[in-house]
Parts: structure tokens; sequence; C-alpha cells
């Protein structure tokens, strides 16, 4: 960070204390700019990006629900649904080979 305290945030964006989401994003986007990483993402796209990740990677809603701070899996399933097919269509697939080393 290029400022005289070393800070990401350095203004009044503030709500009792804490950074508002705007300069957050603000924040994060001349972070991003600063060590030439595109695109640039907001804070919800980088936690959802994380949200897909994990579901990808074939962790457990239920973990992922605790770690995105949800109480269960239904937020999920919502907000991650449209990835549900391309999911299904793999899992399909896995259990196909499972089956052609059984024959």
């Amino acid at each position: 960070m290029k400022n005289r305290y070393r800070m990401i945030f350095q203004h009044f964006g503030y709500i009792h204390s804490v950074p508002d989401i705007a300069s957050v994003n603000k924040a994060l986007s001349v972070l991003l700019n600063e060590l030439d990483i595109y695109p640039i993402i907001t804070t919800k796209g980088a936690r959802h990006t994380y949200g897909s990740y994990l579901w990808h990677k074939g962790f457990d809603l239920g973990v992922i629900a605790k770690i995105l701070g949800h109480r269960d899996i239904s937020m999920l399933v919502e907000v991650y649904g449209h990835t549900l097919e391309e999911k299904i269509f793999e899992e399909f697939n896995q259990i196909r080979d499972i089956w052609k080393d059984c024959s």
C-alpha cells in the first residue's frame, strides 16, 4: 500500500467503526489494480467464486455453508443451483466409469 500509514482503509467510509462494503470493494479494486490482477472483482464475487470452487472440488455442502456463515445448505442450493446440472453430469460420468471397471 502506498500511503503514509500503510493502511488499507484510511477514510471515513465506516459504519460503527467497521468499513462499509463500498469502502472494502474500493480498497480491493485499488489493490488488485496495483498488483495487476484482472478481472477486478468485488467481495461478493470473491465469496461466490470461493463457494463455487469448494463445491466443484467436492466439498460437502454442509461444510461450505458453515465456512460461508450460513445456517444450512438451503441458501447454497439457491445460489449455486445453476452449477448443479454440471456437477450431476460429472458425477454420472464417475458412476459410469465405476460400472465399466466392474464389468
